[in-house]
């Protein structure tokens, strides 16, 4: 059996959020290089570096890397360092929709068609034959003063990226590097980073690990992880609708465990109260158990929609619906139109696209 993932939209001329750049920028400050000189000659000011919903382009990005190379060229691991720190919230609602995957398998599946979603600047492909599955990176079109950073940072951050989401470090059986063998203090980071000493002067870009590691269920990453993730996702929900007492109480515990939404009767346990004195409260406070229910969801389906792009039925999965179907209904409840009416209206990314067998390579 083999199945292939592809990252085949263009990231290289598609619009990427703003918080790479601040990733990097701060990278530079910690080294003692100003922000002036990091943002040099990238068209990005400090306002837009300021904006939670700002964007820039690839071709910023890529300024702004070779400013910190330039900046810290006696740093051979800076690319690795950047990496370590890309975690699951540093991408926004993408990161709640991959920590909230059944498992590592459609996390991975989900990511690799929406790699434009994310701050990555390689393609890449992930295939499973047989017992492995393999990820191989493609870098040929960045430009030759960059690209060991970008493999570097593009590599980190997919690592750091799995371990947050799987609670572990992922076991790979193999670690293939184009690039010359460094110098021993660069071989021991790399070492470090992926578990294993990578093969160098190799033909392509490639990490190989068990198959069965895609089957796993995801423990929803480590605690921290989760509680960035909790308060992202409150926060945001918090911005529509505001509320106190129980009722908030309620609303946080139900955005705490993405994927796996308790019902009343949970919520009440925990609280250490009866449904029925759990019913009266939010009664009291002018609300009731599926108010609260349908406003966490409806809010996080149209931030899914609109930052992570997934599909109505990745969509029902992580917000805890038995189907897809059940989903489109309550979407209609909502909203008056089904979910695929409200993309087109709103100018949303599609419903999402069957994944293809067909290698795509960014222009």
């Amino acid at each position: 059996m083999s199945l292939q993932a592809s990252s085949k939209n263009k990231i290289w001329d598609t619009p990427r959020s703003v918080a790479t750049a601040r990733v990097l920028t701060q990278l530079g400050f910690d080294h003692g290089v100003s922000v002036d000189a990091m943002l040099r000659h990238t068209g990005i000011t400090r306002d837009l570096l300021d904006d939670p919903q700002g964007e820039i382009d690839a071709q910023q990005e890529v300024q702004l890397i070779r400013n910190l190379i330039q900046e810290l060229p006696h740093l051979p691991t800076l690319g690795l360092t950047a990496g370590t720190r890309y975690h699951v919230t540093t991408y926004g609602l993408w990161g709640f929709a991959v920590m909230s995957s059944p498992n590592l398998g459609a996390a991975v599946s989900m990511g690799s068609r929406m790699l434009n979603m994310t701050f990555a600047l390689m393609a890449h492909e992930v295939e499973q034959v047989g017992e492995l599955a393999r990820i191989s990176f493609h870098a040929d079109h960045l430009p030759p003063d960059v690209r060991q950073f970008v493999i570097d940072r593009d590599r980190a951050a997919a690592v750091t990226l799995q371990r947050e989401v799987l609670g572990r470090p992922l076991p790979y059986r193999a670690i293939h590097m184009r690039r010359p063998e460094p110098a021993p203090d660069v071989v021991a980071a790399y070492t470090d980073l992926f578990g294993v000493r990578p093969l160098f002067g190799q033909p392509q870009e490639l990490s190989l690990f068990e198959a069965s590691v895609l089957q796993q269920p995801l423990p929803e990453a480590n605690s921290h992880t989760a509680q960035l993730c909790e308060q992202m996702c409150r926060k945001l929900v918090e911005a529509r609708y505001a509320r106190t007492g129980v009722a908030a109480a309620v609303r946080d515990r139900l955005l705490r465990t993405p994927g796996h939404i308790p019902d009343m009767e949970q919520i009440a346990g925990e609280m250490r109260v009866t449904s029925r004195t759990l019913r009266r409260h939010l009664t009291a406070e002018g609300t009731t158990f599926r108010t609260l229910l349908e406003e966490v969801r409806s809010t996080l389906a149209e931030e899914l929609m609109a930052r992570a792009a997934l599909t109505h039925g990745e969509i029902a999965e992580r917000l805890g619906y038995a189907d897809v179907t059940t989903f489109i209904e309550a979407f209609r409840r909502w909203k008056g139109v089904p979910p695929s009416t409200f993309r087109r209206n709103q100018g949303l990314p599609g419903a999402g696209a069957r994944l293809t067998r067909r290698r795509f390579l960014p222009r």
